[in-house]
């Protein structure tokens, strides 16, 4: 996600229904972790303060190709949204 377009354009972050991992996300067991360029779909849940940047950013539930409910990421964890 580019955070300068989000702050321009937040309008639009909640209407994306697809996205593709722009870094590896480990879990903590290994079972679970998501590949940088997994396509995912996304569900907009909300925007929440991200202690590690210091700033508001969306949150998407994310659903695997198998319809499977994966979990929640930050937008700055995806890129390639599509609506």
């Amino acid at each position: 996600m580019d955070y300068q377009d989000y702050k321009a354009n937040p309008g639009k972050y909640p209407l994306f229904k697809t996205a593709v991992v722009a870094q590896s996300v480990f879990t903590e067991n290994g079972t679970a972790d998501l590949p940088e360029g997994t396509i995912v779909g996304v569900t907009f849940d909300a925007v929440r303060r991200n202690a590690m940047f210091r700033r508001d950013e969306p949150v998407y539930a994310i659903t695997l190709q198998d319809g499977r409910m994966w979990g929640y990421l930050f937008g700055h964890a995806l890129t390639d949204f599509v609506l």
